[in-house]
């Protein structure tokens, strides 16, 4: 970045579907700086239109006409934080600084889904990374980042919502680092091996013939949230899986244990209990499919 920072304000273009980052620039910018572009039908677009604060809606279909009007903006920083795209870094002009926030600790667990790998990969951590955008996928050089340790009473809601609002105070921070170097700093190399993850369908698919229990629960919670869930089907119908446990009661693993992989053995209250392949579980928060 030259050196016009020494004598105007910066023109900042954000993009995204978050808000806490956001919030963050806001409370420290000149409003009147500031560009946004928000995915539509997200949760910042909402948080938006709630506390009536302009800004432009995109289309997650019509990423051709996004690229070309970012690209056609005149702006001297672009913070990306929750954008679909991945941004043709070439195209843009080299003065140009390039940001994204992102929800985990960098290198790993790069990709577009990455929460969901905390607990389907087995991390015993979550973090956050400020980092520049360069050619490939969450690869540029850190900025600033956070970690956190993981604790078992965690669920996939809470790790969202602690994944997110850690996002704001890492932007917080790296962006002050920013401005003391008069946006000079240039980051430092990721360290360590890089992972990526990116769920599947597959993956929040259930098979209590092939899959034990570990890998049965380890999936329930890496998806145990409403807008996601694991598939299952048990007993002739099929089940929309958030919240599941292991049973470790011996008196009721030795009844069931000549039960076949799958059987629904006992629906009380609003709870059911399932044999798989090598054990029990109970799913206390599910929906039945219809049709």
């Amino acid at each position: 970045m030259n050196d016009r920072f020494l004598v105007t304000r910066e023109k900042i273009l954000f993009v995204g579907s978050r808000y806490h980052v956001l919030d963050q620039l806001l409370s420290s910018e000149n409003k009147e700086d500031i560009l946004i572009y928000a995915l539509e039908n997200s949760y910042l677009a909402q948080m938006l239109t709630d506390k009536n604060i302009a800004f432009r809606a995109f289309d997650f279909k019509d990423k051709g006409k996004f690229m070309e009007e970012i690209l056609s903006l005149d702006f001297d920083i672009l913070i990306s934080n929750g954008c679909p795209f991945i941004l043709p870094v070439h195209k843009f002009a080299p003065e140009q600084l390039l940001i994204n926030i992102h929800p985990t600790y960098l290198p790993f667990l790069q990709g577009k889904t990455p929460i969901n790998g905390i607990f389907y990969d087995g991390y015993e951590f979550y973090g956050a990374t400020m980092h520049f955008i360069d050619a490939g996928i969450d690869t540029g050089a850190i900025i600033y980042q956070k970690r956190v340790g993981i604790t078992p009473d965690l669920d996939l809601g809470l790790l969202y919502h602690l994944s997110m609002k850690l996002e704001g105070t890492v932007f917080k921070i790296g962006w002050e680092l920013l401005k003391q170097s008069n946006f000079k700093y240039q980051g430092e190399k990721q360290q360590g091996t890089s992972t990526y993850f990116n769920r599947t369908p597959e993956m929040q698919l259930l098979d209590f013939k092939s899959q034990n229990t570990s890998a049965i629960l380890r999936a329930i919670k890496s998806f145990g949230i409403k807008s996601q869930g694991c598939s299952a089907e048990i007993s002739n119908k099929n089940y929309r899986i958030y919240e599941a446990e292991n049973m470790i009661h011996p008196p009721l693993l030795k009844e069931y244990q000549m039960s076949g992989p799958g059987s629904l053995l006992l629906e009380y209250d609003t709870k059911l209990l399932v044999k798989t392949k090598d054990g029990i579980i109970k799913i206390t928060r599910y929906e039945v499919l219809i049709g």
